[in-house]
């Protein structure tokens, strides 16, 4: 009986610390500072404001995102030679 016990409460306790580790995994998000750069960091960042996109599970995902991100500048407009 005090086997069964013991083996209940080493269960419990294993899958308690398994929950809790997914519970605080990192989050990363990816940003662009003042001077325009993007880039990807691990832990929320205090201005929301230079949130780009986030928050990710995995850094991968945020890098595939962050080269959406760059992407999405607008390219120059050719303006036409002639008026019209």
């Amino acid at each position: 009986m005090g086997k069964i016990i013991r083996l209940a409460v080493v269960t419990t306790v294993l899958v308690a610390f398994a929950l809790g580790t997914v519970a605080v995994a990192a989050e990363f998000y990816v940003v662009k500072d003042a001077s325009g750069k993007v880039s990807i960091i691990d832990q929320k960042p205090a201005d929301a404001k230079l949130i780009v996109k986030g928050p990710f599970a995995t850094k991968a995902e945020a890098e595939k995102s962050m080269g959406k991100a760059e992407g999405t500048a607008k390219k120059p407009v050719k303006l036409p030679d002639k008026g019209c």
